[in-house]
């Protein structure tokens, strides 16, 4: 999973010059450019939109090593995600993005993303204990009983 993680975020910069030049060469280099650029200032207005408040909560959220709250800022994620996709130059990454901000998109992508944190979680459940609830055990070896041999 990580070697094609690794390859799609090489070839991605051949992908958009490709795509780049297929695009100035349907509507021309100018139009092509100053499309790429008004894009760019809408993923911007994206990010802008999405607040410092939300992004402090997506940071510490990414973070943090709680996935719950990470679940819980799915949303918000999804829509800085779209943001930065607007905001980085390349049609194949704002095409991307501009999917993101669809709501159908993104009810899926965190669907999608909630089922792989729990597939990946598993059952694990946290207990809270009172402190008079539980002892701490010494780390000293012990016999062998007669449930140990075989």
């Amino acid at each position: 999973m990580v070697k094609w993680i690794i390859l799609a975020v090489l070839l991605l910069p051949v992908a958009e010059i490709a795509t780049f030049v297929v695009v100035a060469m349907l509507i021309g280099f100018g139009w092509a450019l100053l499309l790429m650029l008004a894009i760019t200032v809408a993923g911007f207005v994206v990010l802008k939109q999405a607040g410092r408040s939300r992004l402090a909560n997506f940071g510490a959220a990414v973070t943090g090593s709680d996935t719950t709250e990470f679940e819980a800022n799915a949303g918000s994620f999804l829509g800085i995600l779209a943001g930065i996709l607007l905001f980085l130059p390349g049609f194949l990454t704002d095409l991307a993005g501009a999917a993101l901000l669809l709501p159908p998109v993104r009810r899926a992508c965190a669907a999608r993303f909630q089922t792989l944190v729990k597939s990946r979680t598993g059952s694990r459940s946290v207990v809270d204990l009172e402190p008079d609830e539980w002892h701490q055990v010494p780390d000293t070896p012990r016999e062998p009983d007669q449930t140990d041999r075989h």
